[in-house]
């Protein structure tokens, strides 16, 4: 059985003049403080490698806590978003799948930013059963202060032809497959009722190869 990884959500204070907030965004930078709001930065921390996602970058994995952060940024605060048992191919693949929507050139200040990205791959890592099962629902740990400057600037920021808005539950789904997952759940189940319906009175009816494999990779999760 894979042992339990928590999954950190590492916070920055961007800097009003940060390269990362572009004009629009410095002008927001600067207005949000005197609202109660801030400009922030986010990675998230997970199986000893930090992944972020930036401008002409993409998504960035790296070895070392703080590593890759905006010039100027200050650490604010680490909060604990929730645990998963993945493992690291696993981890990987989800990583690769989110790679086709956080392109080096898809970054957007307030339509697909760093933090679109953080909340976007925990909802993968923490809620696959819900994704799985179409429940569109919000990582609930997930601070909604800290995409704040995206959320207030997208209706008034237009975006490129080229830039697609970031959609956090469809792309998590994506990510973990769901839709094929639910598929293969079906016809499991419909494979299993004619599996027991030709049993009888025969005794105890045996697994399909299918059924022994999903089943060995439940016990290793």
């Amino acid at each position: 059985m894979e042992e339990l990884k928590d999954v950190i959500l590492n916070v920055y204070t961007l800097p009003t003049d940060s390269p990362e907030l572009g004009s629009s965004g410095s002008f927001l930078g600067r207005l949000l403080p005197s609202i109660g709001m801030g400009a922030y930065h986010t990675s998230l921390q997970l199986d000893g490698y930090e992944y972020t996602f930036a401008a002409n970058r993409g998504i960035v994995k790296s070895p070392s806590r703080h590593e890759g952060v905006p010039r100027g940024a200050t650490f604010k605060e680490s909060i604990a978003l929730g645990s998963n048992s993945k493992s690291r191919g696993e981890i990987n693949a989800i990583v690769k799948k989110l790679e086709q929507f956080f392109t080096p050139t898809a970054y957007h200040l307030v339509h697909r930013n760093c933090n679109h990205f953080s909340e976007t791959f925990a909802t993968a890592l923490i809620m696959e059963s819900e994704l799985i099962e179409n429940k569109s629902k919000r990582l609930k740990k997930y601070p909604v202060w800290v995409n704040r400057l995206a959320t207030t600037g997208s209706s008034v920021i237009p975006h490129d032809d080229d830039i697609v808005p970031c959609n956090i539950f469809g792309e998590a789904r994506n990510a973990v497959g769901a839709d094929e997952k639910t598929s293969w759940n079906l016809t499991s189940s419909s494979n299993d009722a004619k599996s027991i319906k030709t049993v009888g009175k025969k005794g105890k009816k045996e697994l399909t190869e299918k059924q022994k494999a999903a089943l060995a990779k439940i016990r290793k999760k």
